[in-house]
């Protein structure tokens, strides 16, 4: 790739983001408009991603799809590599600010795909940190990623890449209970910070304060959270103060101090009102909802669990938003990665239960529909599912989830034409390309009784648990598309839930009963 002048300069913006994001948009305002008169349409593109990103960054998704989505148009014209990788990056950003986690995951995985094999490695590293932010835990793609960045560091002499790896990795660890390991790497980010005079972000010390949080080291905590909010303490992103409150507000419950506690959730609720973050304010009123609750103050909870639900529903619609705002657009083959292969196969695969996702089960019934016989979809879901979680507890609920994921797969494995996936929630389906209308109404009875018959005591505890069933099929209902077999068959579904649940209903003929206990 010929890189301008221009060019250059934009990349020594996109390389300070990690401590000047916020400042960078009257720079990159500038870069943007001397390319622009230079008839640099590269520069001049890459320039307005770094406005979309600070833009993004503050709250205004909309406004940065906006530009991200003419950005795309010009990589695609100009067939510049490393200005799509770009683009994807920024959607990575854009979809996880919009809590679009599905799809923030896949751009996150395109800008490691699509990046040129000689663009500059601290571009290739900051890309592999934001797919760290997505990976599967469970994946030691994450632990593989993590260490080539750190190498990049080192071989680039990058203290503050190293620092970013190191935050990233250290909240991981602390996430899923290593404790001792969260513990030695926020020692290190220490270090680090001290030995190249390279001051901790508030999202470090956050990280940092959470890691002793989880170590039950209160007084560290509350010191590290307290650094963050020192004057001048570096902060490019509209979300990190307020989740740093909530931090706070979490170490002072666990310190006794309730009044001083919920002056930071107030902070935090203030903050995220202003800067328009419903994810942030969704999690501020479930920790208020679930102090409350153990405290047994019920009247509290409940209000608090009110703002909890709505702010969830907003969430639900910036994601529908950003969905239709950030189009997947489709593009050529791209360059052979080494990680391609592994990197589609996670794109493509619902990390709680190993299926399939409906990214795959999408691309799988298009590809199916261009075939000679009919192709019937089913929408499987669990009844009562929520019963679960509230009496058990969400890891009971997952439990349930992973295991029912793992009969659908014995269920298909073997079976000519059959294909499952995780749709999301508790919505599961199956896919059956070439069977006759009659074949797939005994299949999935079979199914639907064989999950009501399976021994689920040690994930539900003594749960019923049972599924209802909706189908449509391309033969019997004259349906064409993915999006007509889906809506016709999510029409059946929930005529098969208000006739009872635990049924399967087809194109034709009603449901047959099979009720037993309570259910959803």
């Amino acid at each position: 790739m010929s890189v301008t002048p221009l060019v250059d300069q934009v990349r020594a913006l996109e390389r300070a983001r990690g401590y000047e994001l916020l400042g960078q948009g009257e720079a990159a305002a500038a870069i943007e408009a001397a390319a622009e008169a230079a008839g640099d349409r590269v520069a001049a593109v890459r320039a307005a991603l770094v406005r979309a990103d600070v833009i993004g960054t503050t709250g205004d998704v909309e406004t940065a799809g906006l530009i991200v989505q003419s950005a795309v148009r010009v990589a695609e014209e100009t067939g510049d590599d490393e200005l799509l990788a770009r683009t994807h990056f920024l959607r990575f950003q854009l979809h996880l600010q919009a809590g679009d986690v599905a799809e923030s995951r896949w751009h996150a995985i395109r800008a490691v795909e699509v990046l040129p094999a000689d663009a500059p490695a601290w571009l290739r590293a900051e890309h592999l940190l934001a797919l760290t932010v997505v990976l599967d835990r469970a994946v030691d793609s994450h632990e593989a990623v993590i260490a080539e960045v750190l190498a990049i560091a080192a071989s680039e002499d990058d203290p503050a890449l190293e620092l970013f790896a190191l935050n990233n990795t250290a909240w991981e660890h602390a996430d899923v209970g290593h404790v001792d390991e969260a513990v030695r790497l926020a020692a290190r980010m220490r270090r680090v910070a001290t030995a190249s005079g390279i001051p901790l972000r508030m999202a470090d010390l956050d990280t940092v304060a959470t890691v002793e949080l989880r170590a039950g080291r209160f007084e560290e905590a509350w010191s590290a959270i307290t650094e963050a909010f020192q004057p001048g303490c570096p902060d490019n992103g509209a979300d990190h103060e307020p989740v740093a409150r909530l931090t706070a507000f979490r170490i002072l419950i666990g310190l006794e101090r309730t009044e001083a506690a919920f002056g930071q959730l107030q902070t935090a609720r203030t903050l995220a009102t202003e800067r328009h973050l419903p994810g942030v304010l969704a999690e501020v009123e479930e920790a208020d909802a679930t102090y409350r609750a153990t405290t047994g103050d019920w009247e509290g909870a409940y209000r608090a669990h009110v703002r909890f639900h709505r702010e969830h529903v907003r969430l639900q619609d910036r994601q529908n938003a950003a969905r239709a705002l950030l189009a997947q657009v489709q593009f050529d083959a791209s360059t052979a990665r080494r990680d391609r292969d592994r990197f589609r196969a996670l794109a493509l695969t619902d990390s709680l239960t190993g299926l399939p996702n409906r990214r795959a089960v999408e691309e799988h019934v298009r590809e199916v529909l261009d075939g000679p016989g009919p192709v019937t979809v089913a929408i499987v879901d669990l009844d009562h599912f929520k019963r679960v979680n509230d009496e058990r507890s969400h890891d009971a609920g997952d439990a349930v989830l992973r295991e029912l994921g793992v009969l659908l797969r014995r269920y298909v494995d073997g079976a000519p034409g059959k294909f499952c996936a995780r749709l999301g929630g508790e919505e599961f389906v199956v896919v059956w390309e070439g069977w006759s209308v009659s074949a797939v109404e005994l299949s999935t009875e079979a199914l639907r009784s064989g999950i009501e018959q399976h021994d689920w005591f040690p994930s539900a505890a003594g749960i019923p648990i049972t599924v209802s069933v909706g189908f449509a099929t391309t033969t019997a209902e004259s349906l064409t598309t993915w999006s007509d077999l889906v809506a016709r068959a999510d029409a059946r579904l929930y005529e098969a839930k208000r006739a009872g649940r635990n049924r399967v209903l087809g194109p034709q003929g009603p449901p047959a009963p099979h009720a037993r206990g309570p259910g959803r």
